[in-house]
């Protein structure tokens, strides 16, 4: 398991567990020595550890969350500056297989209906868009007819539950309420601000 994810993400757990330096772990295979100073350079970076080794309050925090610490740590920032749900939509969509579907014969359709969110200057923004339309669409829709209109504009239905379970983990392990949904299309709103 260790092989496969993010050793960051490993050693800030060991730390927050208080099991020492990942190093000083008896492992039966242990991870590489560059591995592992490659791991302690990004949590320093992200401010997770102290340049002793020490786990930081940030580090704390990050450890709690159920993504990668580098997500972890720009959905903490986006709190820190009053954005949080906003950045918590994006790292949730990350972190997840992109909902967008492009079926090979329906390939410029589905082209076509994803455009209507982008944005040529962010991809971020882009799955803001996205996910910021999803929510309307989720609060005036039934269940079934949701999933229909997931399909019918080439979206996974599943993948964006995941998202939104994702989005609502990481709202719990951050402490936040839950952002209410507005069934007001955004186009009607006023967009200065």
């Amino acid at each position: 398991e260790i092989l496969r994810t993010n050793l960051a993400a490993v050693i800030l757990q060991a730390a927050s567990l208080g099991l020492g330096p990942l190093a000083e772990f008896p492992f039966l295979q242990p991870p590489a020595a560059r591995d592992i100073k490659d791991g302690n350079d990004l949590l320093l970076e992200l401010g997770a550890i102290s340049k002793a080794g020490s786990i930081t309050k940030i580090g704390r925090e990050l450890a709690r969350l159920p993504v990668d610490p580098r997500f972890g740590r720009m959905a903490v920032a986006g709190r820190d500056a009053g954005v949080a749900h906003e950045v918590i939509a994006i790292v949730a969509g990350l972190t997840i297989q992109d909902p967008r579907e492009r079926p090979l014969e329906r390939r410029e359709e589905a082209d076509r209906s994803h455009a209507r969110f982008a944005d040529p200057t962010s991809d971020f923004i882009t799955l803001l868009a996205l996910w910021r339309y999803l929510q309307e669409q989720q609060a005036q829709l039934s269940g079934n007819q949701f999933r229909k209109l997931c399909k019918a504009e080439h979206l996974s239905f599943l993948r964006v539950r995941e998202w939104q379970d994702v989005v609502r983990q990481l709202t719990r392990s951050m402490g936040l309420k839950p952002e209410k949904r507005s069934a007001v299309p955004r186009s009607s709103r006023s967009t200065e601000g």
